[in-house]
């Protein structure tokens, strides 16, 4: 009895022996385990197994992990057996299923469902779940759906555990796999989720949204029916691109398939929807828009079969497969799309055949990757054709909308025009007669208003006359002065009316003089200076050089500029601004005149120089011919003049007239003696420095500052403030003193605000966003104290605000100010030795400047040969323009501070002890070790190799 006990413990130590050698022993010192040679797969083609059956039965036939084919069977269970030993905790571990396919798109990801149970001893340990089919709540790790993994914390140590695992594939039709690795959690991944395609799809995923967006607000806004379709397929376009990286699918865990299937395939119905609409294809060919129907009718019921059939019968996809009928019925759609659009692209229509173009770019596409799903080719250029066709779509219709919007609105306008132009006549006459009829109203009026003021003081001084019964009526002089101007008001209606008829009966002829005409009208606008001041108006001008050879009329010209002033002056409110700019050309004057008034609005522009017609609202400032009269000298003189105007922003106005003979009327008279123009100081002073246009040489270390002024008397006085503490640079105007400000970097710039061709607000932006004077301190000085112009300025990035009038000991004391407060920031970067930037108090545009020089010395600081030149035009500088910039940030030439930097580097390297005195110099870029060791000890005040 003995011995038959003997020989059967024998025997079962021999079993658990042999047994014994299909458990893995999990040794957590190693990050990552291979299980697949330990792993026994089991096909359950008749879904028969289960746990308790694998637990006992060890003669199931299986296949071993390592052994497994790269794809499984798409419709079937799979279980797997292994037998673990945890030598160790495994604390943080988890048993991955890795994916080995690459390629496809996020939505065929994850095994569909995974069960993992754990046995010890025939006790269960554990049951955890994984897989994309599982709601995220149930599965033991929900980092990512995709990656499919169970937790290992639980395997108690030195115990063999046996893990069942049932393995089914998703609802899309991707096969059950295994694949299983160990992992630590420093090794928690096997590989980024989504590596094929990843960055291409999500860009596209972002580039349909905002598409879908803009044509969805233009739906909501037009009410056109091409944009509801366009912005419909456009929508499956993002959801299916939302789907391939990994979005949407992973929220159903039932219903993927159905959704999948009606998002990934309803861009095909939903675009020839959009096609209909954007040929309009019912009215324009009926019996072609039946194909266009039956061709998306076809494609949306195959959807709507496969969803109703998978729904029905609890099936898996299995349409996905290469050769399922699913792209079998996808690639009958792309021939009859193909087909569609060669005929749509033979049409007579623009639409049809910008549509059919479009469209058989996308068939020639679809059918590629139809014949790609069925494994019948590879697509060229390793492209993928479903996304690549999608995107030239997304492009090519657009364009088409906006083109095919422009065509129709083109083609409404002229029809529109068309029945306008059937009313005009009639409504010209009806208009004619009211404007007829106001005007007499309005001039009525503007004759009444002068002689109530003449004829009241008049009045007046009779009553007082006989009060004092005094025989002589006397005036005062306040009554005197008021008559008189009404009487020069009445006389100058009075002229206008007279040249306006002398026009119209062609009764007035010009009378030409030569030469002087800058001057003639630099007098006459400077005459408006008093009313400037009095009204509180900024008036800036610009003249350009002299002609001697422009033929004008004195009388006409004067008139033309005197209406134009006076309108500009009339309508601009206090605090306002009125701009004069006078261009000679070869053959034409051109007169530019603006107001920051007002304005009028764009249905009046067209009528404002009508002869009879005012804008409304300003009939208390005039008769309203004085534009007309104007529009009549320019018309005279073969002339042109528009209005540009735009409400509450002010007005403009732009003469174009002709000064020579050839284009001028013929009917003239020339004044055979013309008159010399006379050059004033001023002019003198400004052609000097125009002829000067050499750059000026400052000595070294002398303080400059730009004044940018465009009054010469104001800029005059300032300069006599500054000059005897300053080199000082004058412009007349901002974009002279911007070109100025880069060529000689000052170390400081004041400014007015009010200046032509760019004002005191664009020239401190200006200066301050660029790398070469963001440095500067600028003061702005102007008239305009209000606060909310202060906030302007300053918002701008000026330093420094300054309202006229100033004192001029303040004005220095300001630049004085400004200039050592920088100083003082770059003593303090001089103390850091070079060695950061970024705790000093630095715009942003100079703290990239000075780190950016600083890279390119340090990035070359082993080149013995690195020259200032070198550095400059690395950062677009010329050599003078990096001196100055440099000397005003650290106070350091480009040679200095490349020396120092190569010190500094030399001094640690030398205390890190990263090698010998020579190596580190000919490191920092010094092959002379005397001159090395003389410059060393120059600045640290101890030799290099007492380091």
């Amino acid at each position: 009895m003995k011995r038959y006990i003997f020989l059967f413990s024998g025997f079962l130590f021999f079993l658990n022996l042999i047994s014994g050698q299909d458990v893995y022993e999990l040794d957590p010192k190693y990050p990552v385990h291979d299980v697949n040679s330990y792993l026994k797969v089991y096909a359950d083609s008749a879904d028969q197994l289960t746990v308790q059956r694998l637990l006992r039965d060890q003669h199931l036939p299986y296949t071993r992990g390592d052994q497994l084919p790269q794809l499984l069977e798409t419709n079937l269970t799979y279980w797997g057996k292994l037998q673990l030993m945890a030598l160790d905790s495994l604390t943080g571990w988890t048993l991955h299923f890795e994916d080995i396919m690459i390629g496809p798109p996020a939505w065929t990801k994850s095994n569909g469902k995974v069960d993992v149970y754990a046995y010890v001893g025939g006790e269960l340990l554990f049951h955890q779940k994984t897989g994309v089919e599982y709601p995220k709540k149930e599965r033991a790790n929900a980092r990512s759906w995709v990656l499919n993994s169970i937790i290992l914390e639980e395997l108690p140590n030195n115990t063999v555990v046996t893990l069942i695992i049932k393995a089914q594939g998703n609802s899309i039709g991707y096969p059950a796999y295994f694949n299983l690795s160990a992992r630590s959690p420093d090794q928690g991944f096997y590989h980024e989720p989504y590596q094929y395609h990843r960055i291409f799809n999500a860009f596209m995923f972002g580039v349909t949204f905002i598409i879908f967006l803009y044509f969805f607000l233009q739906f909501l806004y037009l009410k056109e029916r091409v944009y509801l379709w366009f912005s419909v397929w456009i929508c499956f376009c993002m959801l299916t691109q939302a789907m391939t990286i990994g979005l949407i699918l992973d929220k159903l865990p039932t219903l993927r398939f159905p959704v999948w299937m009606f998002i990934a395939n309803g861009l095909f119905f939903t675009f020839w929807f959009f096609g209909r609409s954007f040929i309009n294809s019912k009215q324009k060919f009926p019996i072609l828009d039946k194909f266009i129907l039956g061709l998306a009718f076809f494609i949306l019921g195959e959807i709507i079969l496969s969803i109703l059939y998978a729904l029905l019968f609890n099936t898996k996809a299995y349409f996905t497969a290469p050769h399922s009928l699913h792209y079998l019925f996808l690639f009958l759609y792309a021939v009859g799309s193909l087909v569609l659009s060669i005929i749509l692209t033979f049409k007579n229509d623009l639409f049809a055949r910008y549509f059919g173009a479009g469209s058989l770019i996308a068939s020639i596409f679809l059918i590629i990757g139809t014949l790609w799903s069925m494994g019948v080719m590879q697509p060229p250029f390793r492209l993928d054709p479903y996304v690549t066709g999608m995107f030239l779509q997304i492009v090519i219709y657009s364009f088409g909308i906006s083109y095919r919007s422009q065509k129709l609105n083109a083609q409404n306008q002229l029809e529109r025009l068309k029945t306008e132009q059937s009313l005009a006549e009639i409504q010209r006459m009806k208009d004619l007669d009211e404007i007829k009829t106001r005007f007499f109203a309005n001039i009525s009026h503007e004759f009444r208003t002068p002689l109530a003021l003449i004829s009241g003081p008049l009045e007046q001084a009779k009553k007082q006359s006989d009060t004092l019964k005094d025989s002589a009526v006397q005036l005062p002089e306040k009554s005197f002065k008021l008559i008189k101007k009404n009487t020069l008001r009445l006389q100058t209606l009075v002229n206008q009316l007279l040249d306006l008829s002398k026009v119209e009966s062609g009764n007035l002829h010009l009378n030409l003089s030569q030469g002087g005409i800058i001057q003639f009208l630099r007098s006459h606008a400077f005459s408006f200076e008093s009313m400037a001041e009095r009204q509180n108006i900024s008036l800036n001008t610009h003249f350009s050089e002299e002609s001697d050879t422009a033929y004008f009329d004195k009388d006409k010209l004067e008139k033309i500029a005197n209406n134009l002033l006076s309108n500009a002056f009339k309508y601009t409110p206090e605090g306002g601004a009125v701009y004069i700019d006078v261009n000679l050309t070869s053959k034409n004057l051109l007169l530019e005149i603006s107001d920051t008034g007002n304005g009028v609005d764009k249905k009046e522009i067209d009528r404002i120089f009508d002869r009879f017609y005012r804008v409304e609202g300003t009939e208390a400032k005039g008769s309203g011919i004085g534009l007309a009269l104007t529009k009549e000298l320019v018309n005279l003189h073969n002339g042109q003049i528009s209005v540009h105007s735009e409400k509450n922003r002010g007005t403009t106005f732009k003469v174009r007239l002709p000064i020579d003979l050839k284009n001028l009327p013929k009917s003239v008279r020339v004044d055979k003696e013309p008159e010399i123009a006379h050059i004033t100081e001023e002019d003198e002073l400004k052609i000097e420095v125009l002829k000067t246009g050499e750059p000026i040489v400052f000595p070294n270390n002398e303080e400059v500052v730009l004044l940018v002024e465009d009054n010469q008397d104001l800029q005059s006085f300032i300069v006599e403030i500054l000059e005897p503490y300053y080199k000082v640079l004058t412009a007349n105007d901002g974009l002279q003193g911007e070109r100025m400000a880069f060529e000689h970097i000052p170390d400081l710039i004041i400014s007015d605000v009010m200046m032509p061709k760019k004002d005191g607000y664009e020239l401190c932006s200006a200066l301050k966003n660029n790398v070469k004077t963001s440095h500067v301190p600028i003061v702005m000085l102007t008239a305009k104290a209000g606060q909310s112009n202060k906030m302007a300025g300053l918002t701008q990035g000026a330093d420094a605000y300054l309202t006229k009038p100033f004192d001029s000991d303040e004005l220095l004391l300001r630049a004085k100010n400004l200039i050592a407060a920088r100083k003082k920031i770059w003593d303090h970067f001089k103390s850091l030795d070079l060695i950061t930037v970024s705790d000093l108090n630095l715009s942003s545009v100079d703290d990239k400047f000075l780190q950016k020089v600083v890279k390119i010395i340090n990035d070359n600081i082993d080149n013995e040969l690195l020259s200032v030149e070198d550095i400059a035009s690395k950062v677009g500088f010329s050599r003078a323009q990096l001196h100055r910039k440099l000397k005003a940030l650290t106070n350091k030439s480009a040679g200095q501070l490349v020396n120092e930097i190569r010190l500094n580097s030399a001094k640690t390297m030398l205390n890190q002890k990263v090698g010998s005195v020579s190596e580190i110099a000919y490191s920092v870029g010094y092959s002379n070790m005397s001159y090395f060791t003389k410059s060393f000890k120059a600045k640290f005040g101890v030799l290099p190799s007492k380091i």
